[in-house]
């Protein structure tokens, strides 16, 4: 009995004392016949695509000066679910994506202070001075498709259709617009995208 009892204790001792062995972890795969030390080569993710912007406008000289208007009106129409308390503490940016006449169309990002945002496109109604009658977009819906086809031209859809792309929503040009607007808010004297397009290169002094 007391040789059962020291052959017991022995064996408890020597586990306790051998090494210990991390297991490989269930998702590393080691092919038949290679060394577990030898380094093993894992696949390259793929890098994430340079999308080419969508066709866009350079705003003319009466654009450019009025942008705060522009800017203001796009808040109103296209964050119109919002409480309009909010509206002196929200930004846009847009892009032109064409002209006819007194009616401009945008694409137009939109964000509250709170975080809140909308992205949508828009048709500008000019004034013959080239002030702003009144924005509107196209109602969220079962009226949606009909509203597009209503508003816009056949090549402004398409250039809608970009905004619109399972690619695009974090890189591309949507994804400039929203982070070029997150920028301003720390730099409230800075213009939108839209509008630095047609401003000249700084040349940096010599």
């Amino acid at each position: 009995m007391k040789t059962q009892i020291v052959i017991a204790q022995l064996a408890i001792i020597l586990g306790a004392c051998a090494p210990l062995v991390t297991p490989l972890p269930a998702e590393i795969f080691i092919p038949t016949g290679v060394s577990p030390t030898a380094t093993i080569v894992y696949p390259t993710p793929s890098p994430i695509s340079t999308l080419p912007p969508p066709p866009i406008f350079t705003p003319d000289a009466i654009q450019v000066e009025r942008w705060q208007e522009y800017q203001t009106e796009l808040i109103k129409a296209v964050l119109s679910g919002y409480d309009p308390a909010l509206y002196k503490y929200s930004l846009c940016e847009w892009d032109i994506l064409g002209r006819s006449g007194q009616e401009v169309y945008v694409w137009a990002y939109c964000a509250t202070l709170g975080g809140g945002s909308e992205n949508l496109p828009a048709v500008i109604h000019l004034e013959v001075d080239g002030s702003i009658q009144n924005v509107e977009v196209p109602m969220r819906g079962s009226t949606w498709d009909s509203n597009i086809q209503r508003m816009f031209p056949v090549d402004v859809r398409e250039k809608i259709e970009l905004y619109y792309s399972p690619t695009y929503p974090y890189e591309g040009r949507p994804e400039e617009l929203r982070v070029h607007l997150h920028y301003r808010r720390a730099h409230p004297e800075e213009p939108p995208l839209v509008v630095l397009s047609a401003m000249p290169p700084v040349t940096p002094a010599p």
